[in-house]
């Protein structure tokens, strides 16, 4: 025999290499949480405040606008299982990233 013989329980080259999937590159517009619309969801991208943090607003989470209410009131998001209600200055505060 003068060519490598499998026999010593090694992996043929299809089986032992791990394919790769290529990840399409994800265009994400960065913007203000009060510039979303009603509906709308995006990824937390920075947190400002403390008291955000506190109510469970962190970066990396999704965070999704239920209503804006008119004359500068407050904007109603969920954050995972949680409704939150923020003043338009904490949602002016709050950086996002929307898929484009």
């Amino acid at each position: 025999m003068t060519g490598q013989s499998d026999a010593g329980g090694g992996r043929s080259n299809r089986q032992g290499k791990r394919r790769r999937k290529r990840r399409r590159k994800r265009r994400c517009k960065r913007c203000r949480l009060d510039d979303l619309e009603c509906g709308e969801c995006a990824m937390i991208e920075d947190v400002d405040r403390e008291c955000l943090r506190s109510m469970g607003v962190r970066p990396g989470k999704t965070i999704e606008v239920h209503t804006k209410h008119p004359f500068g009131g407050p904007v109603v998001v969920s954050v995972g299982r949680s409704t939150v209600s923020l003043s338009r200055s904490q949602a002016r505060d709050l950086e996002v990233a929307t898929e484009e």
